[in-house]
């Protein structure tokens, strides 16, 4: 049997017979944070934001997954979800209960591998995310947008100005601030709720400014 680190192409994708096909349609709610899950979903289509926080005055967006991703993985050790998951726009995912993993991984102990790869690419995000914290507000948006530009798989990211100071962690006016400059400076462009991204490259160099990556870590 070819090991994990032989087979590249291996993901959950090879096991999606093995869960349960489900649709969730924009703005619905997947799991609560607090509540104590049973099993994890494999993101098919669609994108699905994650949010901690017990209402939207104090909801913090920590992710946004996309295709090919899991979200949920913690509660195979029986611990609570530790975020909310909301579809951002119509989804379909796949559902592995704890039972269904314990028979893959007795079919094929690469699901192991692959769960355990999935935990600690999150682990290191988190760790850029903090990082990026203690450089300046620059670093932090572009930062930011050129994640959810990989998140979305498109310069068109379908976030509001608000759901980015969420994301970010910095204020809604502090975010309008920059994106208005970036906007005048032909980085990017706002329309109907949206972020357009002009000049890539313009943002990749916010994170090469020496005085913004003094502290930071990508």
């Amino acid at each position: 049997m070819n090991t994990l680190a032989n087979d590249i192409s291996l993901s959950w994708e090879n096991y999606i017979k093995y869960g349960k096909r489900i649709f969730f349609k924009e703005k619905s709610i997947i799991f609560r944070q607090g509540d104590v899950g049973s099993g994890f979903y494999y993101v098919k289509k669609g994108l699905i934001k994650i949010v901690s926080g017990k209402s939207d005055k104090n909801e913090r967006i920590l992710d946004i997954a996309g295709p090919g991703l899991l979200i949920g993985e913690q509660t195979i050790d029986n611990l609570p979800y530790y975020s909310t998951a909301i579809s951002h726009e119509d989804s379909v995912l796949y559902y592995f209960s704890e039972k269904d993993y314990e028979d893959l991984a007795q079919k094929d102990p690469n699901v192991i591998a692959l769960l355990a790869h999935s935990l600690i690419l999150k682990h290191r995000l988190l760790l850029n995310n903090i990082n990026a914290k203690s450089a300046d507000t620059d670093y932090q948006i572009a930062h930011s947008l050129l994640y959810l530009m990989e998140s979305y798989k498109s310069k068109e990211i379908n976030f509001t100005q608000q759901e980015l100071s969420h994301y970010v962690g910095l204020t809604r006016i502090t975010v309008y601030k920059v994106l208005k400059k970036w906007a005048s400076d032909g980085i990017l462009s706002i329309k109907n709720r949206k972020i357009y991204i002009i000049d890539t490259n313009a943002l990749i160099e916010k994170l090469l400014n020496k005085d913004s990556l003094s502290n930071a870590v990508v």
